[in-house]
């Protein structure tokens, strides 16, 4: 290494320079370390390498290591007669000057590790070089766009593939009122239930209430799928609150009268149904012959209770009819046929006048003979009450203008037959039955052998009277009356 001193003075300071004291050198430093500087004079880092000192000031404990490249420290010299002034100095190498575009600090760590990267491989071109910065301005800009753009909405009919292939999704960045609209335009398009209803729910928690009304009224199909949604939840109540914001008062009446059902005491119900016929039944068209079955429905669980109430007092005080047959079962919430049975069973000859009177319910709710004659046929026949049912087949019971009976007798003889009648019993009003074939066959089918005697000589059937004989016991009432039709000659029998 080389060093040059180049110092500007007058010649009266050349004492100054030549004097043999021994004086630090202006330039040395405090401690042993030696700095590397710019060209503004700021320190850039600590360098270990070899000292740097002066002609004259030599740091006796510095060790000297030969640099890696060749340091050069130039400074220039006054001529005689000239002005000194400040000192200056150049650190230079053998192969680069140091200069302002080589130390200029990094943009960023990318840049930085790149720039690394390039002075550790010396082998890679300028246009290497350039390839790889340009990649790495790409990828930045990718990086801030996808930051910028993570929190935006992604397209609609992405989030509804992802909805119908059952793929995590989020409806939360959709902020706008059309692209929540469309959000669920595009669902019912793909006909996906199940999309429908989260998008319909998400809509029903972000939108105001008028206006999620007001779209949802415009999509039927959305409708449909929110009420399937909400009973499904069991929330009949909000479920009929809703339908009928939305217009469906049909459906919204229907659903609050499956809630009057829900009650379990008959007062109560009574008061719901009530309140339910008026406010959501009455005054709609389309529903009239549902607001008739209902108020006709109310006025039956009424009669309900007032019967049951007498007739709970009555049988715990042991008094008729309940004295002979027990009350077996409350009436409350009963079928209207049912409630006719119970009161053909301990009411039947009560006056119309009665609450509790049979002829007085047919009347109220505008009921059939043939419902009546039926019901009460089966009350007398279970009850084994004959009498009572001679009193409602009898004539004056039965006969209208048409002057036929309203049920038939082979009507009457399946219900005696069900009850188990005697055989007197069905003896009597099987040879009523019109149809003497159907009659015929009935009576061999259950072994009524004197109305199959009496049928066979009405049809003057000589052989099937002859054939029947051994059906009968000999010597009985039966195979005397047979023998006795068998001799009569005054019969014209057919051949």
């Amino acid at each position: 290494m080389s060093v040059r001193y180049s110092l500007k003075g007058d010649e009266e300071d050349e004492g100054y320079w030549n004097q043999k004291e021994k004086r630090q050198n202006f330039f040395d430093d405090a401690d042993d370390e030696n700095e590397i500087i710019d060209w503004t004079g700021t320190r850039i880092e600590e360098f270990t390498g070899p000292q740097v000192t002066s002609a004259r000031g030599t740091n006796k404990n510095a060790s000297f290591t030969k640099p890696s490249r060749p340091v050069e420290i130039a400074n220039n010299f006054p001529k005689t007669g000239e002005k000194i002034s400040k000192p200056s100095f150049r650190l230079t190498t053998s192969s680069e000057t140091v200069g302002t575009k080589n130390l200029s600090k990094p943009t960023s760590s990318s840049a930085s590790s790149l720039e690394s990267a390039v002075k550790r491989d010396s082998k890679l071109s300028h246009t290497e070089v350039s390839k790889l910065y340009a990649e790495v301005t790409s990828l930045k800009r990718k990086l801030q766009s996808s930051e910028r753009s993570r929190w935006d909405a992604p397209k609609v009919s992405d989030t509804i593939i992802r909805m119908v292939m059952g793929e995590p999704f989020s409806l939360e960045m959709y902020k706008s009122l059309p692209d929540k609209l469309t959000l669920l335009d595009s669902a019912i398009e793909y006909h996906d239930g199940n999309s429908i209803t989260a998008i319909v729910l998400f809509l029903k928690k972000t939108l105001k209430n008028s206006i999620f009304i007001s779209e949802l009224r415009k999509r039927p199909v959305a409708i449909n799928h929110y009420a399937v949604y909400l009973r499904s939840m069991g929330d009949e109540e909000v479920l009929a609150s809703q339908l009928q914001t939305l217009g469906r008062k049909e459906e919204a009446a229907m659903c609050r009268y499956r809630l009057t059902l829900q009650e379990s005491s008959p007062q109560a119900r009574y008061q719901s149904m009530k309140k339910c016929t008026d406010l959501y039944f009455e005054g709609y068209k389309i529903l009239h012959r549902e607001t008739v079955l209902l108020r006709e429905q109310c006025s039956l669980l009424n009669k309900q209770i007032l019967i049951e109430g007498a007739d709970s007092k009555a049988s715990r005080e042991r008094k008729p009819p309940f004295a002979d047959c027990p009350k077996e079962a409350e009436l409350y919430f009963l079928p209207l046929i049912t409630t006719l049975y119970y009161c053909c069973k301990y009411h039947f000859n009560q006056s119309q006048s009665s609450i509790s009177s049979p002829e007085s319910l047919v009347k109220e709710f505008n009921m059939s003979e043939k419902q009546y004659v039926m019901t009460a046929a089966k009350a007398c026949a279970n009850q084994r009450k004959w009498a009572d049912l001679e009193t409602l087949l009898a004539p004056k019971k039965w006969i209208m203008k048409t002057k036929k009976p309203t049920v038939g007798f082979d009507r009457i003889v399946g219900i005696l037959l069900k009850a188990k009648a005697p055989n007197d019993i069905l003896q009597k009003y099987m040879l009523m039955m019109d149809d003497a074939t159907k009659r015929l066959e009935t009576a061999k089918k259950y072994k009524i052998h004197s109305v199959v005697i009496e049928t066979l000589k009405q049809m003057r059937d000589l052989r099937g009277l002859q054939n029947y004989r051994t059906e009968v016991k000999y010597g009985s009432s039966e195979d005397i009356q047979l023998q006795t039709l068998l001799k009569n000659t005054s019969i014209k029998w057919k051949t």
